[in-house]
């Protein structure tokens, strides 16, 4: 919250009130807490908004990450300039998804998203972290619906256009997890994965689901 009201003065207002004035390109920045994407026509102008955003935040005490931040040449007329040179595109993380130019069935261009791999690991990580902590303090079917609850979570964040195999991807192993830490638990009936998948069988988990339509919102 204190991000959104200090930026949305430091650098929101700022950016639409001064800086689109003196560009002739078309640019437009999205912003979320302290993470942001500003998109430009022209490189050179990018260079230059790049140049002006360290003296805009140097004044307020505060910094880029330089590790996190770089310009690369992204969109529609870049990705067919690419397809003509058999080349890729760059990519970029944001929200934590990696946001990649994409194509439809019909060899348009469309922006793919899926989610990013450090966000990946980082999420199964939580959850393994979780079932270690929570396998022995309360009973199976107990932290099972909690499991249930984690799983539907991640699926209404991730669950965008495009992102349906990194979910499954998570599904499968958020699975695995669960067969190991039910099998350390403290004096407890172990199962082998044939009796562990038909008590899944009987308790089923949420599957992967796609709540985000992103690309049916497109007029063309």
């Amino acid at each position: 919250m204190l991000a959104n009201i200090y930026l949305h003065y430091i650098l929101d207002l700022w950016f639409e009130r001064k800086v689109k004035g003196q560009l002739k390109g078309f640019t437009q920045l999205i912003r979320y807490a302290d993470d942001f994407v500003v998109c430009f026509q022209s490189e050179r102008e990018a260079k230059e908004f790049g140049g002006a955003l360290v003296q805009r935040l140097g004044k307020f005490g505060l910094k880029i990450a330089e590790d996190k931040s770089h310009i690369i040449e992204f969109g529609r007329y870049v990705w067919q300039k690419a397809q003509q040179q058999g080349r890729k595109v760059a990519t970029f993380d944001f929200l934590g998804f990696t946001h990649y130019c994409d194509k439809t069935r019909k060899g348009a261009f469309k922006l793919g998203r899926k989610t990013a791999r450090k966000k990946f690991a980082m999420k199964l990580k939580e959850l393994n972290q979780w079932m270690k902590k929570v396998r022995n303090l309360i009973e199976l079917k107990e932290w099972w619906q909690v499991l249930r609850l984690k799983l539907i979570g991640h699926y209404r964040y991730y669950g965008i256009s495009g992102n349906m195999s990194s979910m499954r991807a998570y599904y499968a192993q958020a699975l695995r997890l669960a067969h190991k830490w039910i099998n350390r638990r403290s004096q407890k009936k172990s199962y082998n994965w044939q009796q562990f998948l038909k008590f899944v069988r009987y308790n089923p988990l949420p599957l992967p689901k796609i709540y985000h339509l992103t690309y049916t919102l497109s007029s063309y």
